[in-house]
């Protein structure tokens, strides 16, 4: 038993290529499937269904593109918040102009309080050695 084509099929020239022509409206197809033989339901029901496969057939065909230029987009967006978070991670990592002028600061006083203690300790240490040394020499 032959399948019947489907009234919104675009027919075949000699060649075998589609020829294009007006889409029938829903109303006349309807009325078309009504004339092979179906009941209005039924041809209602035909119709959505056809209207539902194409609908289909246009949104998967496409997918592939929107989908390999969604991930290709995702991909390089990925990659620059990876390069903008290593480079907000050095610049926060590194301390601003009254963070630097503060240890500056901090370090000078340091270095001043060392260089004025330092004699000191050094003056103490001396002793400490001199009198060592004195210790072994008086004693045979």
């Amino acid at each position: 038993m032959e399948k019947p084509a489907t009234p919104n099929a675009l027919p075949q020239d000699k060649n075998g290529s589609a020829q294009k022509r007006k889409l029938l409206s829903a109303q006349e197809l309807i009325s078309q499937y009504e004339s092979q033989g179906l009941d209005s339901q039924q041809a209602s029901i035909k119709v959505i269904e056809e209207l539902q496969n194409a609908l289909f057939r246009v949104i998967s065909s496409g997918r592939n593109r929107k989908d390999k230029l969604m991930i290709e987009t995702s991909k390089k967006i990925d990659a620059t918040n990876t390069r903008l978070a290593v480079l907000d991670m050095k610049v926060d990592s590194k301390p601003g102009f009254g963070e630097t002028f503060a240890i500056g600061v901090a370090s000078g006083v340091t270095l001043k309080g060392i260089g004025s203690v330092m004699p000191h300790v050094l003056e103490g240490l001396a002793q400490i050695w001199n009198s060592f040394w004195n210790v072994n020499k008086s004693s045979p």
